[in-house]
């Protein structure tokens, strides 16, 4: 059994409400992703399916932020939510609508390059705040299927970062990429991933 308000929960019925309107939730439902790898020299070309996965934190904030607390005292509770883990969150309007932009970006990363995180890998795609450039971080764990020839993509968080913040997973630096497709094939050869920091 769910539990309300729960990211399972609130996926199943599609929507969020808060404060008297209705947040959709549709484009974050679990999808699949269908790319080729291109041939290498000892390598065939590869059809690949690879299976999308949102996490909450693509629309929610820690709710033990002082942020998110403040939220909770203005609008009320109908901010409240819970991840996957139970853990409590504050849904945030901005990153909700930043996450309408996810499955295209997705949809993208066989073409992309990536960075390496503290735990996970994550891409930039360049938005518009207010007139003004930002830089949307999508984190995320990329894991070899079940059934061969497929892939499983966890976003794991996805926000524009604040250039004066700090914290856990922060990158330390750019000074390495991977191409999207290098480590798909990687991962379906059961191939260690190594940070592209460390190639140079």
């Amino acid at each position: 059994m769910l539990l309300p308000r729960s990211w399972q929960a609130l996926l199943q019925q599609g929507y969020i409400l808060v404060g008297g309107r209705n947040f959709r939730l549709d484009h974050l439902l679990g999808h699949t992703v269908q790319f080729t790898i291109r041939p290498a020299v000892t390598y065939p070309a590869l059809l690949v399916d690879m299976h999308i996965e949102y996490s909450s934190h693509c629309v929610s904030v820690c709710a033990t932020k002082e942020g998110a607390r403040a939220e909770f005292d203005v609008f009320g509770n109908d901010r409240h939510m819970f991840d996957h883990r139970g853990a409590a969150r504050a849904f945030c309007p901005d990153r909700h609508k930043w996450s309408e932009n996810l499955p295209a970006l997705i949809a993208s990363l066989p073409e992309r390059s990536c960075y390496f995180g503290s735990e996970n890998w994550f891409v930039i795609e360049m938005i518009d705040l207010c007139g003004a450039r930002g830089e949307y971080e999508v984190f995320f764990q990329l894991k070899k299927g079940d059934v061969a020839k497929t892939l499983r993509l966890v976003i794991e968080s996805a926000y524009v970062r604040d250039p004066a913040g700090t914290g856990r997973g922060i990158p330390r630096n750019r000074r390495g990429t991977i191409r999207f497709s290098v480590m798909a094939a990687k991962r379906l050869r059961g191939e260690r991933i190594r940070h592209p920091g460390h190639n140079r």
